[in-house]
């Protein structure tokens, strides 16, 4: 396992070296929690960047953006105000981004929040924590992968909950039938990771990560809690007041999070199935490996795909995914995803 210790060295030498000059970067989810620790990050490692925020409210995040401004005067923002949960907007965002960059350098992902409701559907029919965590985040990847490809060392960073897949539901994908939120949050996993498995096959010379982030103390669960309604109030606010406090002594401050996800964005230890350049990231420290992908060939090469559990480290193979690649899921679930935003995007809203 590779430690803090080595993460930050490994850091430093990537703010040090050409290969952080002058990287375009999109941030979906980056106003609070591990989005925003990887986006501070991200912009005071970096030369000359160039950063597209995607978020809800620029005024709501404005003192964000002034300590940005003045950890690194050399670096550009452009906070883009839009609701992602909405599959229209992505693509005047995605189409937005196109017209103004020739390349993307790295594509981040962690919108979503924990919900204690039943189905909430958007105006385009999706339900909203499902479209924030699954639909949106693959179409921001889908329409952005092509000037991913045109980056020397391109990555997307999906922070859900990969090694957490479980069986799905192939005749109902959206839970139409028998939904409910931990079930959502579970298929927005496994498609995620299957997601993922397709595109690879495709577009070989990008590197995408999905990645479980275990604790951060994001203050989602505190929010979860203080939303619970009706018979499970009580023993909500019980575990607000007398069990979080202990549990947050143990978790990971947004900041280390956000370093440990800048090792993902710029490590060798990290790579796609066929890098376009030999730039494929920081020397990896001494003793540490590349990690393993998420399918490996006979010959041995990756896919460029890896489910990273919180240390960082390759999750364990899934009986369940190992079962859905010889059936061909991966392609149902890709075929399955298009048609969901074909249906939002006709909708009259």
């Amino acid at each position: 396992m590779v430690n803090l210790a080595q993460i930050r060295t490994s850091n430093d030498t990537f703010t040090s070296s050409p290969a952080s000059h002058n990287l375009v970067a999109v941030f979906i989810g980056a106003t609070s929690g591990i989005g925003l620790g990887t986006l501070k990050a991200f912009y005071t490692s970096t030369t000359s960047p160039k950063v597209y925020i995607i978020g809800r409210s620029k005024s709501s995040f404005q003192s964000h953006l002034d300590q940005l401004a003045a950890l690194n005067p050399g670096g550009k923002y452009e906070f883009v105000e839009t609701e992602v949960s909405l599959i229209r907007n992505v693509d005047r965002v995605c189409e937005m981004i196109k017209g103004q960059e020739k390349s993307v350098d790295l594509l981040f992902m962690s919108p979503g929040y924990l919900s204690s409701k039943g189905r909430e559907d958007s105006i385009e029919g999706l339900d909203i924590p499902s479209a924030l965590r699954y639909y949106a985040r693959l179409r921001f990847t889908s329409l952005l992968l092509p000037l991913l490809a045109c980056s020397r060392s391109p990555r997307v960073i999906s922070i859900l909950g990969g090694g957490k897949e479980k069986p799905i539901d192939l005749d109902d994908l959206e839970l139409r039938s028998n939904f409910s939120q931990l079930k959502a949050m579970t298929y927005g996993t496994t498609m995620m990771t299957l997601a993922f498995e397709e595109l690879a096959k495709e577009w070989k010379g990008v590197l995408f990560v999905h990645k479980y982030p275990g604790f951060v103390d994001t203050g989602a669960i505190g929010r979860f809690l203080s939303s619970v309604k009706g018979a499970w109030s009580v023993p909500a606010l019980l575990a607000r007041v007398l069990f979080l406090p202990f549990v947050s002594l143990l978790a990971t401050s947004i900041e280390e999070a956000g370093e440990q996800v800048l090792f993902l964005a710029t490590s060798a230890r990290y790579q796609p199935s066929k890098p376009g350049s030999e730039n494929v990231g920081v020397e990896m420290p001494e003793g540490v490996e590349v990690a393993r992908s998420s399918v490996v060939d006979e010959d041995g090469v990756g896919n460029g795909v890896y489910r990273l559990d919180a240390t960082n480290e390759s999750a364990e193979e899934s009986e369940v995914l190992v079962k859905y690649r010889k059936e061909g899921v991966e392609r149902l679930v890709w075929e399955h995803t298009e048609k969901v935003w074909e249906r939002a995007l006709a909708r009259e809203v």
